[in-house]
């Protein structure tokens, strides 16, 4: 690799370990955000350092790659391999794989086309993972294409002499089902039709005897693990009796593999393939759904709650999930079982407290998002929004610091406005004259204060993002970023405690102007409580462009230049109405600001204690 190279890496790394620091349990509570502070400035150094690398080194490489040397095109490939093997830069790897492919294109040099045709095909997998819908079937389509390509050229496998080729052939061909989600019958049929057609090629000795360096057994291993993903499909009810024997027999090899490994290494079995046996056993009528849960809560009950590994991620965080889902299709086991979720829920918060923010990776944030969408809330009991609050504070407490910060900035400014002209709130919460908006005082500043808390949601389906520090999103990043008002929204309006909500996540980046901002999906002229979100609006614009930690790409000013900015989308992005009450308290926010922040971030961190 080249000296940048090996810098980019250096600092991507360090601000991971400055990352990983957030939530140390040496750290004194009253030191918490001072801590943050003086990590922050060091990450802001590392990302500063990594775009002037990208700016003046990497991407005038990239944009004038088919003239590049035999040996700077060398260095690519190993600096894209290890960016891809230590998980450090996705993104960054994406675009150095599509430039590596264009230029093996051009050169014709098939053997280096099949390599990143793989290669690339899997960092658009990894983006895909980065969030469930919308922005990802693109990558699906993309990864589709890839791998497809990749696959194609065993039409020439006996031309191709590199055993290390062949192989990148059979992983795009396995590999090709990754990029076919969902439950919908046409995508599992094309699924499991890409997966019969791997396993045909790899089980075929012609291919073992042609390539016998090959690791053939994995190939044929990963292949029915990627068909025991289908379980999801058969609880949907509109699986083929084929559907369900293939993902019985495959459900059924793995097990059989795992048993077989655990006896000869002396290990415990993995869980997620103990729940697959489990659930194929299930599906196949051979256990009742009562004694399917008690398998489910034996698997749970075996694994650590300090075990950070995969399996341990998936056994802590994702068993609850799919215990849930199947529980919630019985109402009589749904009474019966809720001690046992209700416990399963309180283990699930404190375990994803402890995981290192290094190991946060497409895994533990894929079963988090699966924990959120699958939550069976109890009346009375442990509510979603209780759930949901400790979740954002203990894994994302920049989010939770400048929630409440958001939180107070509305109380204020709606404050304000009761103050001079209570009549801009008629309607909200239903109150329709200005004598019962002042009585209910009170109840909007409670609501007010719930929509500040939650409005953010969204983000904690797109952890990972919000994790890249060491550099400036790219265009993909930034448009995925996008997606957490809708996501949000998605979550809140699910259940009963936090449904009332859902309206501030979906509209806290709209414009006023209803041209402005995102997601279209938010129509203020048809939302009763859009002043209350049209103050958010304005307090969240307030606050993200004047928090140093929280910024993800370091975009913050002073508050007298957030000041002016505000000025300039009145009547654009922001309310006309409250943007001056914003003004006429600007000392008042400003205290806020220099108080409140320190004490956001010590409420987060005794959360996580």
């Amino acid at each position: 690799m080249r000296q940048y190279q090996e810098r980019y890496i250096d600092n991507t790394r360090k601000v991971n370990k400055l990352m990983d620091n957030h939530m140390a349990p040496d750290v004194r509570p009253e030191d918490f955000y001072s801590r943050k502070l003086e990590d922050h400035m060091e990450i802001e150094r590392c990302r500063e350092e990594n775009m002037r690398i990208l700016r003046e080194e990497l991407i005038p490489l990239l944009d004038n790659i088919l003239n590049a040397a035999p040996e700077e095109i060398e260095s690519l490939e190993e600096f894209a391999d290890v960016l891809m093997k230590n998980q450090l830069d996705n993104g960054l790897q994406y675009q150095i794989c599509n430039a590596l492919v264009a230029y093996a294109r051009v050169k014709n040099d098939r053997e280096l086309l099949i390599k990143e045709l793989y290669l690339t095909a899997m960092a658009a997998y990894n983006f895909q993972r980065m969030e469930a819908n919308g922005v990802a079937e693109k990558f699906r389509w993309k990864m589709r294409m890839l791998f497809g390509e990749a696959a194609g050229y065993i039409r020439y496998y006996d031309e191709i002499e590199s055993t290390e080729t062949r192989g990148y052939i059979h992983r795009a061909m396995g590999n090709l089902a990754l990029g076919y989600v969902g439950n919908t019958p046409e995508t599992v049929t094309k699924k499991m039709n890409v997966i019969r057609r791997s396993l045909q090629v790899l089980n075929d000795p012609v291919y073992h005897e042609k390539t016998p360096d090959l690791p053939w057994d994995l190939f044929i291993y990963k292949s029915h693990q990627e068909r025991t993903t289908l379980f999801s499909f058969l609880r949907s009810g509109e699986a083929t009796v084929q559907d369900i024997m293939e993902a019985m027999e495959s459900a059924q090899f793995v097990y059989d593999r795992q048993v077989r490994n655990a006896r000869e290494k002396g290990i415990p079995l993995q869980p997620q393939w103990e729940y697959a046996y489990y659930a194929a056993s299930y599906h196949g009528g051979i256990h009742t759904l009562e004694e399917f849960l008690q398998n489910l809560e034996k698997v749970y009950t075996s694994a650590s709650m300090t075990d950070y590994s995969q399996q341990g991620m998936y056994a802590n965080v994702y068993i609850p999930a799919v215990y849930a889902v199947y529980m919630s299709t019985d109402e009589k086991l749904s009474g019966k079982k809720k001690p046992v979720l209700l416990m399963m829920y309180r283990r699930l918060v404190q375990y994803v407290k402890q995981v290192p923010s290094s190991m946060c990776n497409d895994a533990l944030v894929f079963y988090i998002r699966g924990s959120l969408d699958t939550y069976v809330e109890y009346p009375g009991e442990y509510s979603f929004r209780d759930f949901i609050e400790e979740m954002v504070a203990c894994r994302q407490p920049e989010t939770y610091a400048h929630s409440l910060m958001v939180a107070r900035i509305s109380q204020a400014i709606m404050h304000r406005v009761l103050e001079r002209e209570p009549g801009r709130l008629l309607g909200v919460r239903g109150l329709d004259s200005e004598e019962a908006l002042l009585n209910s005082r009170e109840e909007l500043d409670s609501f007010l204060y719930e929509c500040g808390i939650l409005h953010d949601i969204g983000k904690m389906k797109l952890l990972n993002l919000y994790g890249i520090r060491n550099r400036s999103w790219i265009a993909e990043e930034e448009e995925m970023h996008r997606l957490h008002a809708v996501r949000g929204y998605e979550i809140l309006q699910r259940w009963p405690s936090t449904r009332d909500y859902a309206i501030a996540a979906l509209g806290h980046h709209r414009g006023y102007d209803g041209q402005s901002g995102y997601p279209r999906e938010y129509r203020r002229e048809d939302t009763a409580d859009a002043p209350l979100v049209d103050i958010l609006c304005v307090a969240d614009y307030i606050d993200r462009n004047n928090d140093v930690i929280g910024s993800y790409q370091g975009r913050v000013s002073s508050l007298d230049k957030v000041y002016e900015s505000i000025k300039k989308e009145r009547g654009v992005e922001l309310a006309p109405c409250f943007v001056d009450a914003a003004l006429e308290i600007k000392q008042e926010i400003r205290d806020i600001l220099e108080s409140g922040r320190e004490e956001a971030y010590r409420k987060a961190y005794a959360m996580y204690l």
